[in-house]
């Protein structure tokens, strides 16, 4: 009878600590995900117009494409406006699969606030362990009722935001249409 409650006792506190481990690992991937939809955010009024300095919203012309480069743009040297402007490869190849999110020497992406200059908090406890990243990918906007040589761009906006733990990543996507103002 003393082995079958100590065997109760003990699956009761495996019980416990398996349900606050994965109440532990939703919050972070929801800290990660709302930092992920912030960098969409940042990414929209980057496309937009940005009330920063570095603004460089003159470059998401719904009928021009400047600074887009195939596998993303490390914007370094004179072209640091271009930084995370991406073409598709001819491979179709995914371009957020293809960089990575981790380099901080010349990256492919943009931090938070980078061009609009907003700023995002970091740190311990419940916040996330760094700020999120975007790139944006130029598309060719294929909408019904268009003549065959008016051509019209989208962008394809890949976040992705970290949570208190570094390796708690998550990512989201939309497709952004710039106003016509």
């Amino acid at each position: 009878m003393l082995i079958v409650v100590m065997l109760l006792a003990i699956t009761g506190a495996r019980v416990v600590l398996d349900g606050k481990r994965n109440a532990r690992n939703m919050r972070d991937l929801d800290i990660a995900f709302q930092a992920a939809e912030a960098a969409l955010s940042d990414a929209e009024l980057d496309i937009e117009e940005s009330p920063g300095a570095n603004t460089r919203s003159h470059l998401f012309s719904p009928q021009s494409a400047q600074g887009f480069a195939i596998g993303c743009n490390t914007g370094t040297g004179d072209n640091t406006a271009y930084l995370g402007l991406c073409l598709p490869s001819s491979d179709q190849i995914s371009v957020w699969n293809e960089v990575d999110w981790d380099v901080t020497t010349n990256p492919r992406t943009v931090a938070f606030g980078t061009f609009t200059g907003r700023s995002f908090q970091t740190g311990a406890g419940a916040m996330p362990s760094r700020p999120p990243r975007y790139l944006i990918e130029l598309l060719i906007d294929r909408s019904s009722g268009m003549s065959a040589d008016e051509q019209r761009y989208l962008y394809r906006i890949t976040a992705i935001g970290f949570g208190p733990n570094g390796d708690t990543r998550a990512m989201v996507q939309s497709v952004y249409r710039k106003s016509n103002r």
